[in-house]
């Protein structure tokens, strides 16, 4: 049982569905939609869609955009995206999806990754402290 590290495909959508559902649980998500930005992901040159895949099963999904930014006078990843099958949490994939992102970040050049994470996901929080990562900032949302 190696976990295995790979980029997605449109065909993953239907496997990395239920991952949404479980990363945003209280969110009427439209799948249509949803599977338009993920397919979208796919194919643009700034952002890096990628899965854990344990005995063919894909049991975590993670996803950054790559962002010019003025503050870090230079491009940084930003997590968009970061969710393990509830039923495998605890096992290090989490850890492995985010070293991923970390390793595929440096060597694109990027000076940072940067994610938000909502208020209640407390474990998320201690989590993303433990690999090294820093609250540094508040995230404003305005809906258009």
């Amino acid at each position: 049982m190696e976990l295995l590290i790979r980029n997605v495909t449109n065909e993953d959508f239907d496997s990395i569905y239920p991952l949404f559902e479980q990363l945003w649980p209280n969110k009427k998500i439209n799948r249509t939609e949803l599977n338009k930005v993920f397919s979208r992901g796919i194919v643009s040159q700034t952002d890096e869609l990628f899965c854990a895949v344990l005995d063919d099963t894909i049991i975590g999904f993670c996803a950054y955009a790559i962002v010019n930014n003025l503050w870090q006078e230079g491009y940084i990843s930003y997590l968009y995206a970061m969710v393990v099958d509830e039923n495998q949490r605890g096992k290090g994939y989490g850890t492995k999806l985010i070293n991923a992102a970390i390793a595929k970040s440096k060597k694109q050049g990027m000076k940072r990754v940067e994610l938000d994470s909502g208020f209640q996901r407390e474990k998320a929080h201690q989590f993303y402290e433990k690999l090294g990562f820093e609250k540094r900032a508040y995230l404003f949302s305005y809906i258009l």
